[in-house]
């Protein structure tokens, strides 16, 4: 299949003091973000599909606390356009080259400077984030029926607005935001989508605390362009036309 992405290198100075488990902490966190945000970019009508359905079907019914979904997704992400290590100088300072989608690249580095950015105010958001679940237990990983209630059209309401808080925290905009929803399906996909980015992201941005690495800045917003699938899906709240995702409509 022929790549249609525009493909770049960033470079990212590197500290000499690196032991392996930063090495490998690296690795992950590189691999899992840039197979998250892949999706969001994709070029391919095929590929960004198919990643998209995984994507709604992941954050509905898996749980908040998914673990290693972005590295399944980088796995299925074309070879030529994946992440690719060019060089790697290991000197005090030292640098590496990445290799792939210049936009996702981007991207992640973005999200990752933005946690660095935002400090304690992203502590308070998630605490939040986790009250919201911890009231609606039942939507940290729903069953594959589900009804259309009142008390779910409010929790999409307010997981909306947590969806804009947190995404205005990682560099998104507005406009991005309901793209997020349009491609997880509903408010409280995108949320759980969100959680699983950020936790990945700061990783990364661990690294940068620690001054390990250097990412490149990024400071524009992030401006997604939803494609004509994803605004079809985009809704306020699940509604009994979702049912294809696992949500039975409430009997009158």
């Amino acid at each position: 299949m022929a790549s249609t992405s525009q493909l770049g290198i960033i470079t990212v100075p590197v500290d000499g003091a690196w032991d392996i488990e930063d090495l490998r902490a690296l690795a992950e966190s590189l691999s899992e973000t840039y197979g998250l945000f892949y999706p969001l970019v994709a070029q391919d009508d095929d590929v960004r599909k198919q990643l998209q359905d995984l994507v709604r079907k992941q954050f509905w019914s898996g749980d908040i606390d998914t673990r290693h979904f972005g590295q399944w997704l980088y796995r299925a992400i074309p070879k030529e356009e994946s992440l690719k290590l060019k060089s790697f100088t290991y000197h005090s300072p030292g640098a590496m080259e990445l290799s792939g989608v210049l936009v996702v690249l981007l991207l992640l580095s973005r999200v990752a400077r933005s946690w660095i950015a935002t400090g304690s105010a992203f502590i308070d958001l998630w605490a939040k984030v986790d009250k919201f679940f911890e009231r609606r237990k039942s939507l940290r990983r729903p069953k594959k029926k589900f009804e259309v209630s009142d008390d779910l059209a409010e929790g999409s309401d307010e997981a909306r607005a947590l969806v804009l808080q947190a995404g205005h925290m990682l560099g998104f905009d507005d406009a991005s935001c309901e793209v997020l929803i349009g491609v997880a399906g509903n408010p409280i996909s995108a949320l759980k989508y969100l959680v699983a980015a950020a936790n990945e992201a700061r990783k990364l941005a661990d690294l940068e605390r620690e001054g390990l690495i250097k990412l490149p800045h990024r400071d524009q917003p992030i401006a997604l362009r939803g494609s004509e699938t994803s605004k079809q899906r985009k809704r306020a709240r699940p509604t009994p036309s979702e049912v294809r995702q696992g949500i039975k409509p409430r009997k009158s």
